[in-house]
């Protein structure tokens, strides 16, 4: 299994990574790394983002809008 802390903060430095990226290409590519941790974080056997019944999660994994690609 998996080390849930060390999935969790290679996410944030892939989120940060992607945020100060020198072009579209490296954004691209450290969202796409951020993205894969996320699923990994997702599919952990110990659930970190429960969803809601919305469809919301109580966690926002893209607190500085990395999420919404505007970085």
């Amino acid at each position: 299994m998996e080390d849930l802390n060390y999935l969790l903060q290679r996410e944030q430095e892939e989120l940060l990574r992607s945020q100060t990226a020198p072009g579209p290409a490296a954004r691209a590519a450290h969202q796409g790394l951020a993205e894969g941790y996320a699923r990994r974080i997702r599919d952990h056997r110990h659930p970190y983002r429960t969803q809601k019944a919305d469809g919301t999660t109580s966690f926002n994994p893209y607190p500085f809008g990395a999420g919404s690609r505007q970085a």
